[in-house]
C-alpha cells in the first residue's frame, strides 16, 4: 500500500517494492480544515493543481492525488485505489476516507482483500458513485484484437449528502464525457444523478469515473472508482510525455539527494527504478 504519492522516496516504491495499493483517499483529508497547502514534493506544471496564496487548496491536493495516480496506470502499473484516515493521529473519525468493494457471493475477509486488489471497487470522502462498463464491475479485464475500434456502455450513479458539480469519465486519465449532474432528490432527501454514455475506444486504455462534491466555505469530498481496462492485441499502454518525464525526475532527484547518503544496497533500489522509468519512457513515440 502507498499511503502518500508525495513523499520524495514514494515513486521509487511503486516499481521496486510491488505496490498493488495507491491510497486516493489518503489521510491528508480531514473533516476538519484542510491543513496540507504545501507537499514535501510539489505537484508538476503539467497536472495544473488548484492553488491560491497560501499554497494547495484542498481541492488543489485532490487533484495532486488524482494526477500521479493517472501517471502510474499509464505507465502500466496495476494500482487499485484504497483509502485511508490514521484516526487518532489525524484529527479525522475512522471511515471518513474509504473504499467499497463489491462482493457478488459473500462477505467474508478474504473475499474483500482479493476484490481490493483486484480493484473491484471505489473509494470516497462523501458520494457514492457505482458504475458498470458493459455491466462489468471496476477491475475487470477486457481484450480486443489489434486495429479494432469498439464501443462501451458506461452506466451507474452516484448518490450524495450535498448537489454534486458533475460525474467525469476518464480515459487514460483524461476526462472523456462531462456528465452535468441531476441532483435528483430521492425520498431520503440525497441527491441523486444516473448516467449511461457509450465510449468509444481504438487502443489499450483504462477507463475510470470520478465526481466532486462542493460543501461549505470552499471544502470539497470526492468519490473515484477504481479503473476497467482494456487491452488491444498486445499494444502497451503508453504514458504522456510529461508523466514520465515527472517521475523519471522524481526519482533522479531522489538519488542525486541521497547519493552521499544512503548505503549502496538503499541506493541501488532507485537506480533500478530509474532504469525501469527510463525504459517506459522508450516506449513513448513508438507506439
Amino acid at each position: 500500500d502507498l499511503d502518500k504519492h508525495s513523499w520524495p522516496w514514494s515513486m521509487m516504491l511503486i516499481p521496486v517494492a510491488g505496490i498493488d495499493l495507491y491510497e486516493l483517499a489518503n489521510n491528508s483529508l480531514w473533516r476538519t480544515e484542510f491543513g496540507f497547502r504545501n507537499s514535501p514534493v510539489a505537484p508538476a506544471d503539467y497536472m495544473k493543481v488548484e492553488k491560491d496564496e497560501g499554497g494547495m487548496t484542498e481541492r488543489g491536493w485532490i487533484e495532486y492525488g488524482w494526477e500521479n495516480y493517472y501517471a502510474l496506470l499509464n505507465c502500466g502499473f496495476r494500482v487499485s485505489p484504497t483509502a485511508g484516515t490514521a484516526s487518532g493521529v489525524h484529527p479525522v473519525p475512522l471511515g471518513f476516507g474509504r473504499v467499497y468493494v463489491h462482493l457478488p457471493r459473500r462477505f467474508q475477509i478474504q473475499d474483500w482483500l482479493t476484490g481490493l486488489k483486484q480493484g473491484n471497487s471505489f473509494v470516497t470522502t462523501g458520494p457514492m458513485l457505482m458504475a458498470q462498463v458493459d455491466r462489468r464491475q471496476a477491475g475487470e479485464d477486457r481484450q480486443f484484437s489489434a486495429g479494432s475500434r469498439q464501443r462501451v456502455k458506461v452506466t451507474g450513479s452516484c448518490l450524495s449528502d450535498h448537489p454534486l458539480e458533475t460525474v467525469e469519465i476518464l480515459v487514460n486519465g483524461q476526462v472523456r464525457r462531462t456528465v452535468p449532474a441531476e441532483n435528483r432528490r430521492t425520498a431520503s432527501g440525497a441527491c441523486q444523478t444516473r448516467f449511461s454514455e457509450v465510449i468509444e475506444l481504438d487502443r489499450t486504455s483504462w477507463i475510470a469515473l470520478r465526481c466532486l462534491q462542493p460543501f461549505s466555505a470552499g471544502r470539497y469530498r470526492f468519490a473515484h472508482t477504481a479503473p476497467w481496462h482494456f487491452q488491444f492485441g498486445d499494444q502497451a499502454i503508453v504514458p504522456r510525455r510529461e508523466q514520465i518525464n515527472e517521475l523519471v525526475k522524481r526519482v533522479k532527484d531522489e538519488i542525486s539527494r541521497h547519493q552521499d547518503r544512503l548505503p549502496e544496497d538503499a541506493l541501488e533500489e532507485f537506480k533500478q527504478a530509474l532504469a525501469i522509468y527510463e525504459r517506459i519512457a522508450e516506449r513513448v513515440g513508438r507506439e
